[in-house]
C-alpha cells in the first residue's frame, strides 16, 4: 500500500471510530441534558442559560463537523479532516467528567 493510500486508511479509520463514539454519547448527553437544563431552570443566570445553550449544541456541531470532515477528506486535506473531527470531543471530554461527576457524588 502506498503511504498516500497508508495515510487516507488512517484517517479513514479515525473518522469513523470518532463519529461512532460521538453517536453512542448521544444517550449520556440526553441525560445530562434534561437533567442540566431541569437543575439550571431555577437559576436565573445568563451564565446557566448559556451553559445550556453550550451543551445542547453538542448534536449540531457533532453534524456539521461531520459533514465538513468527509467533505475535506474528500478533496485530499487529511490533516484538516482530522482535525475537524476532532471538535465534538470537547463535549465528549467535558460530558464525561460531568457523568463521572455525578456519578461519584455522594
Amino acid at each position: 500500500m502506498s503511504p498516500d493510500r497508508a495515510s487516507r486508511r488512517r484517517t479513514a479509520v479515525e473518522l469513523g471510530v470518532l463519529q461512532v463514539g460521538y453517536l453512542l454519547f448521544l444517550a449520556p448527553w440526553f441525560l445530562v441534558a434534561i437533567g442540566g437544563a431541569m437543575g439550571m431552570a431555577n437559576a436565573n443566570s445568563s451564565w446557566a442559560a448559556l451553559l445550556i445553550y453550550g451543551w445542547f449544541g453538542y448534536p449540531f456541531v457533532a453534524v456539521t463537523t461531520t459533514v465538513i470532515a468527509w467533505v475535506l477528506f474528500g478533496t485530499g486535506r487529511l490533516a484538516a479532516a482530522r482535525w475537524t473531527n476532532r471538535v465534538p470531543l470537547l463535549w465528549v471530554v467535558v460530558g464525561a467528567a460531568v457523568l463521572t461527576w455525578i456519578f461519584t457524588a455522594g
